[in-house]
Parts: structure tokens; sequence; C-alpha cells
């Protein structure tokens, strides 16, 4: 059948449109939209301390900016002995910039299940009133790479010969002079940038995938490692060092932005799983943060230029990566974290006060959570991060259902009519 005859029919045209917003909504549900940018984690701004100082903001789940910007001039000359000249002054710049994003999310790794007794909460002439709370552990995954990338341009801004000259270097030989002995030893001296990033992560936005599920009534961050650490396009003349860079190292999270406040972090059992008490069970909100500040550095990453004779005039100069290394990559770190969230579910009831459901006093005692004083708030923010700078993947989405569902309704309605037009009435 021909495929104008399969876009009339009705039964096609409606099969097409259910499954095209199925398949939006499944890609949405296993990540397909998150592919790069992780939502929930931020990088807010970033404080550059070499070569030079300068402060960027980003505010977003990825983000760029030029660590520096070269220019200098050499003057070759040449004379002979009557004093006639060949000369040039050549020109080097060169643009250097620093590139993070997060990525390769790995969604929930279920971790443990943590269920104490039930709580005994409150308690009248009629009536117990119990609460069990059960708090579900997984492990989340993601990746930030931070990325150097450089351009440079060779120019000469001048070139001079005296007339009824005998002899001498060329233009050419002049200007190489320039670049080898001068410019790349100058760029050289400010090749590397170091610098520390402030992002924040938030629980409730990460975790968004279970929330659908267990439908949580708190939902908080257990900790965070370093789980992996990568470099590539390290090699002779380039540098790619960040911190932290030990598998293993704790990430501390805190409280506030200018990171002098340590959140609070639970015990862990040899096996890799948090250990939580019925009392932080029971106040889980205000020892888990719900979302926190915390930082990585680049300690150093770069290239230096060398001098390259073999390039087309006047660009003397190769990119260390690009002579010397073996991939032919400009230098770049990638480390990865593993963040464990904890998912809190309560639920309440209630049994008379007869004495077939009285427990004795002792066990009575053991259950009640009454407590006056309330734990102090460790793992409230004291200036929450924004998580406005996460990429609106579910708008994108309707976004994109109205518009395609615009197009497929056009679509329909044209073979309608189309239809309608040919019929011949009698």
């Amino acid at each position: 059948m021909p495929v104008g005859k399969y876009l009339e029919r009705r039964d096609f045209q409606v099969c097409v449109i259910a499954g095209f917003f199925i398949v939006l909504l499944l890609m949405h549900q296993y990540g397909a939209f998150i592919a790069y940018g992780i939502p929930g984690v931020i990088f807010h701004e970033a404080n550059q301390t070499k070569p030079d100082s300068r402060f960027i903001v980003i505010l977003s789940a990825s983000g760029s900016w030029v660590s520096y910007e070269y220019y200098g001039e050499a003057y070759g000359e040449w004379k002979n002995l009557l004093g006639q000249r060949i000369y040039v002054k050549v020109s080097l710049s060169a643009t250097l910039k620093i590139k993070v994003e997060t990525s390769d999310l790995m969604l929930s790794g279920f971790l443990t299940e943590i269920k104490p007794p039930p709580f005994l909460i409150n308690e009248t002439e009629t009536q117990i009133i119990y609460e069990n709370m059960t708090v579900q552990a997984y492990s989340y995954g993601f990746k930030i790479t931070t990325a150097w990338s450089g351009s440079v341009q060779v120019a000469v801004l001048e070139e001079h010969r005296d007339p009824i000259i005998i002899g001498g270097p060329s233009f050419e030989d002049l200007t190489k002079q320039c670049v080898r002995d001068v410019l790349v030893p100058d760029f050289n001296k400010y090749y590397l940038t170091a610098a520390k990033i402030l992002l924040s992560i938030d629980a409730p936005t990460l975790g968004k995938d279970k929330s659908y599920e267990l439908r949580p009534d708190y939902l908080g961050i257990a900790g965070m490692w370093l789980a992996d650490y990568q470099v590539v396009g390290y090699t002779t003349g380039t540098a790619a060092e960040m911190i932290p860079q030990s598998k293993g190292t704790a990430v501390t999270l805190y409280r506030d932005k200018a990171l002098t406040d340590p959140c609070w972090s639970p015990d862990y059992s040899y096996t890799g799983k948090p250990t939580l008490t019925p009392s932080v069970v029971y106040w889980l909100d205000h020892f888990a943060p719900a979302s926190a500040w915390w930082s990585i550095s680049i300690v150093n990453i770069g290239s230096q230029l060398v001098y390259d004779e073999t390039k087309a005039h006047p660009n003397y100069v190769s990119w260390a990566w690009e002579k010397y290394g073996t991939d032919k990559t400009a230098p770049a770190v990638a480390q990865w974290f593993r963040v464990d969230l904890l998912f809190r579910t309560t639920k309440g009831w209630t049994v008379p006060k007869i004495p077939e459901y009285e427990l004795p006093e002792e066990e009575k005692q053991k259950m009640r959570i009454i407590v006056t004083v309330e734990p102090e708030n460790q793992g409230v923010p004291i200036n929450p991060p924004s998580v406005t700078g996460a990429i609106p993947w579910v708008e994108i989405m309707y976004l994109m259902l109205i518009f395609f569902g615009g197009m497929i309704v056009v679509i329909i309605v044209y073979y309608v009519s189309k239809t309608r037009l040919g019929v011949k009435r009698t």
C-alpha cells in the first residue's frame, strides 16, 4: 500500500500520535533528555588565580570562560657593515579557554533499606498514635569534565628591506627567529590555569526518578565521594591536574556558599552502606541536607607552545599536545562522583487504648520519640543554592510535545481535507 494511503487511514494516524507521545515520555523517564547537564548539579562560579585573577559567573550545568588572552610582539633585525637593514615586526596572539560540564548520569543504584521499629509519637486516653518510618538509600553517579582549549595566531606587522642590499636573511628567517627566541618563550610563562570552582547539588532534583516511585516525605544527601579520575591529553609541555583526584576521597558538602560550615554525614558500614540511628531517621530532615554547596579545584591545566618550522609562514607554532601527544587530544580531566541519597517515607497508624493492644510500659518508652527540643538544624543550608540554572528538560519535553504534536495534527487535517475534497457528490 502506498505511503499516502497509510497516512490517510484514521487508525494509522491515531497510532502515530499515541506512539509519538509514548516515546517522548519513555525518553524522559529513562534519562534520554539528560545526557549532558545533570539535573540538580550546577556550576555557580569560578575564582581563577592563574595566569591572572578573574571571577566568572556560570550558573548552569555547563559553562566556559576565557582564562587568558595573550598578546606579544617581537622585533627582528639584521644589519650589514654599511648599516643597511632588514627587519620584521611580528606579533603572537593566543586565547585560552576552560570548559566545564556535567554528564553521564548513572541513576539510582540501590544501597540499603533502614527500617527502625515504629515510633510512638502521641498517646491520649482513648488511643495511641504510632508512626512507621523507612529510609531507602540509593547511590547516583555523574561525571564532571574540565577541558582546556587554545587558539593561536602569528602575524607579521611590518617588514622592511633597504634597497640595493646584498645578502642577509629572508623575512621568513627573521620571523622564525622572533617566534622561536622571543614569542614562544614569553607565552610559555603564562600557559597554566588554576581556579576554584563552586558548585551546588540538590537532592530532590537529582533523585526525582525515585521520588516518583517512593513518594518520600523527605529526601536528603548522605555523602559524596570521588569514584574515578582520568586525565587525557597529558604529555610533555602540558598539565592537567584537578582536586579531588584520589579515588575514594570524601567530598565535603557545606551549608553555606562560603564553604565554612560542613554538612552532617552518617556513619557507614564496612560494606559501604549508611547506618542511621532511630533518632536520626526520625529527625532526618534536620540532619541530611536537601541541598548543599561544594567545590572542585583546577590545580594546573594548559599546554605550552612549541616552535614548529614545518608550519606555513608565519604561523611557526604548534601546541605541545599536538606536537608530542600520541592521541592528539587537548588536556582535559574527568572526575566521576558518587552521591548517596536518603529517601524517607512515613506512615502513621492508630490503635485504641485498650489492654489487648497496649504494650508493656518499658517497650512503650523505647518507642517514644516525643522530643520537646528539636535537634540542631545541621542539614538546613544557611544560604540555599538556587536550582534555577538546571536545564529545564521537562519544559523542553512539553514544548516538543506541543510543537511536534501540532505538526502531526496539521498533517492529519491536511490529509483529511484532501480526502474530503476528492469525494464526488451525486
